[in-house]
C-alpha cells in the first residue's frame, strides 16, 4: 500500500470522528447557553457539572413563583418504552392531597398502544384532537384543564410538543426527549414551567 493510500484512509476514518467532535461541541455549548438564560431568567441556581459521554446534562433548580422547580437532563427509557436517551425533565411542586393523577401526551399513532386505553376526553374538540388524556378523575380534570390551560397548552403543541406531562404524587413533572439545544424546546420549557406553576394554583382550588 503506498503513501498515498495510507493518507486517503487516515483522512476517512478520522474525519468522521472531526465531524461528531464538533457536533458535540456546539450542540453542548448551546445546551449550556439555554441553561444560563434560566439561570438569568428565574434566578435558578445551575450545575454543569454531570456528563453522559460527550454531552454536559446541566441541571437547573430553585424557587419560583413560590414553588420549588428543578430542571434536569438526563439519560432515562423513551416515552413508548424504546431504548434509552437523553431527556429533560421538568419537575414543579404542587399540593395534591387526594391522589389526583394524569398524564398528557401528544395525540398520534406511536402514542396509541400506550395511552389511549383508558384515556379520557375534556369535551374540547380542538383539544381533544390533539392530546390524549389519561386520569384517575376525569370530572377534576376538565376543572384544573380550564380554558387558559387547554389554551396555552395549545401553543406548546405548535411548538412541537412530542414529550408528555404528568402529575405524579405532588410534583408535575414534563418530559421531553433530547436536551435544550435549541430555542423552540427553551421555549416549550419555559411555557410549561408557566403552566406547571398556574396548575399548581388552580389544583389548591380544585
Amino acid at each position: 500500500m503506498d503513501a498515498k493510500s495510507i493518507i486517503l484512509i487516515c483522512v476517512i476514518l478520522v474525519i468522521p470522528w472531526m465531524m461528531l467532535f464538533m457536533f458535540m461541541f456546539f450542540s453542548n455549548k448551546k445546551v449550556i447557553k439555554n441553561y444560563q438564560k434560566l439561570h438569568q431568567k428565574y434566578g435558578l441556581k445551575t450545575d454543569f457539572s454531570k456528563k453522559e459521554g460527550m454531552k454536559i446534562h446541566p441541571t437547573a433548580y430553585g424557587i419560583y413563583r413560590n414553588k420549588d422547580i428543578k430542571i434536569e437532563s438526563t439519560v432515562r427509557e423513551s416515552l413508548n418504552g424504546k431504548k434509552a436517551a437523553p431527556h429533560t425533565e421538568l419537575l414543579v411542586e404542587c399540593l395534591n392531597m387526594d391522589n389526583f393523577s394524569f398524564t398528557v401526551v401528544k395525540r398520534k399513532k406511536q402514542n396509541n398502544n400506550v395511552f389511549l386505553d383508558g384515556s379520557s376526553l375534556l369535551d374540547d374538540k380542538d383539544f381533544d384532537n390533539k392530546f390524549i388524556v389519561r386520569t384517575n378523575n376525569p370530572e377534576r380534570m376538565k376543572r384544573v384543564f380550564d380554558f387558559n390551560t387547554r389554551f396555552k397548552l395549545d401553543q406548546v403543541h405548535r411548538l412541537g410538543f412530542e414529550g408528555a406531562i404528568i402529575l405524579n404524587g405532588n410534583a408535575l413533572e414534563y418530559i421531553e426527549k433530547n436536551l435544550l439545544d435549541d430555542e423552540e424546546s427553551l421555549m416549550r420549557m419555559e411555557l410549561v414551567l408557566h403552566e406547571f406553576c398556574d396548575i399548581a394554583e388552580v389544583m389548591r382550588y380544585n
